[in-house]
């Protein structure tokens, strides 16, 4: 049995609100537990409904405590480039492994001349500075694939997370609980299907 099928495994989700975070963490939460899992999470919502910072802290093999402090961080999963890279400086001494996402909401305080933005590319030069490996999922590519109203970009992500062995979660069980967990009528159902199955093709590991 290797290491990370004991030793507990700290994820924080980032993004802001309206991208499903709180929804993906129930997604890896719920199924890991479905797995025998020893797993438990935290909720952080910011301003969801005015596309303010939400965060969700999972804790796999792990079932009384929750929190964790960011230097303890593993895993980061990032849905918004920016809110990323403000989790990370806290996280950096840990050399989390980072997945995120390559959309870039600049706010309209930036439109009103209140703020100053960094560049995109400014941004992933300092995600790969603090970061172990980072992998960047083509947030905007799997969008414009997808040819429903609906693009749940969380539930590609969570499929994609079925690629990395640390995180112990089958593809098929994954698929099988996205359906259910998710699929109130026959057309969320096609449409989730759908994009767990794009999901994995829009990732990219930085070399």
């Amino acid at each position: 049995m290797s290491d990370y099928e004991n030793k507990p495994i700290n994820i924080a989700i980032i993004g802001l609100g309206g991208q499903g975070v709180i929804t993906l963490a129930k997604l890896i939460a719920n199924t890991s537990f479905m797995l025998g899992k020893k797993v438990c999470y935290n909720e952080m919502h910011g301003l969801s409904q005015r596309g303010g910072s939400v965060q969700s802290f999972i804790r796999i093999n792990e079932a009384d405590n929750p929190l964790f402090a960011a230097t303890d961080v593993d895993f980061i999963i990032g849905l918004e480039k920016l809110e990323t890279l403000r989790y990370l400086y806290l996280a950096r001494e840990a050399k989390p492994k980072v997945l995120v996402s390559n959309r870039y909401d600049i706010r309209t305080t930036v439109d009103l001349g209140l703020e100053m933005f960094p560049e995109s590319d400014d941004i992933d030069q300092e995600i790969l500075k603090y970061s172990s490996d980072v992998y960047i999922f083509d947030a905007l590519g799997f969008e414009n694939s997808v040819k429903f109203k609906l693009k749940p970009v969380n539930v590609a992500v969570f499929s994609i997370l079925t690629t990395f062995p640390e995180l112990g979660i089958p593809s098929g069980k994954a698929e099988d609980f996205v359906t259910e967990y998710l699929g109130r009528n026959l057309i969320l159902k096609q449409i989730n299907k759908k994009a767990f199955k794009e999901g994995p093709k829009w990732l990219k590991k930085v070399e």
